[in-house]
């Protein structure tokens, strides 16, 4: 890339112009000393649409350029499935290369939290929407391989995704990650019983991924990969995770 990992600019210019060349509906939520936090989607807002949302933690700059990469390169085929982008929703962080935003706050810990401007207008956004897939893209600078957390009411498929995914990382080897037990890269809930497997765990923290999978029935993925290694190949490895995800739901539509 010609350009810095944390350049907005030039990140969300190329997203106008992709949306400007799709036809897409591009929406700003808010600004952020000046900086905008778009929705951008290809469909209605009653279409059960696949949720993609990067650059929560700005200290975690691959997600937000794995997923233009895979927006301009994707087939007519898979960007004819609707779709719900948030292409950076902590503008702020990205361009000073930190994990909060303006004003401190860790917003994937304040899903909760209505007082938070980025997360009111964010729940004003999706209203009643109902998602298939949530994909919510991220990065961890203390795991030296790949790992996923899945919430789904239904079957697992995290071990298939992230079989895609090893040829380029390999699985985290650690069997647990910030206190939570992993069973080779994968810690999940499944099955009917989800949403009362996740309230027992929860405390004053609600990331983006657990408010999707209760309030918006989404079948929610949190992939990471390990901020030390080469910005390329973090891409290239979040981007498959994406192509992944989507040939999968090309399948079952």
């Amino acid at each position: 890339m010609e350009h810095s990992g944390h350049d907005v600019d030039h990140l969300l210019k190329r997203w106008r112009s992709l949306a400007d060349r799709h036809g897409w509906k591009v929406t700003l939520l808010l600004e952020v000393d000046g900086l905008p936090v778009l929705a951008i989607e290809n469909g209605k807002p009653g279409d059960r649409a696949t949720y993609l949302s990067a650059g929560i933690h700005g200290d975690e700059c691959a997600p937000i350029w794995a997923l233009l990469q895979w927006a301009e390169n994707a087939s007519e085929a898979e960007l004819a499935q609707p779709l719900l982008i948030f292409p950076c929703l902590n503008p702020h962080g990205i361009v000073g290369n930190t994990r909060r935003d303006q004003d401190g706050i860790d917003l994937n810990r304040s899903f909760h939290r209505g007082s938070v401007r980025l997360v009111s207008a964010w729940k004003e956004f999706l209203g009643e929407r109902q998602f298939d897939f949530a994909l919510n893209l991220h990065e961890d600078y203390d795991a030296t391989g790949i790992y996923l957390y899945e919430l789904v009411r239904g079957e697992s498929v995290g071990h298939q995704l992230l079989d895609c995914c090893e040829e380029l990382i390999p699985r985290e080897p650690s069997n647990e990650v910030e206190g939570r037990e992993f069973d080779n890269g994968l810690m999940m809930a499944a099955g009917e019983d989800v949403r009362e497997i996740i309230k027992e765990d929860l405390e004053d923290e609600w990331p983006e991924a657990i408010y999707l999978c209760l309030e918006h029935n989404a079948h929610s993925m949190t992939f990471e990969t390990p901020s030390e290694l080469g910005l390329a190949l973090r891409i290239a490895t979040q981007r498959r995770f994406i192509e992944s995800v989507v040939e999968m739901r090309s399948k079952q539509d």
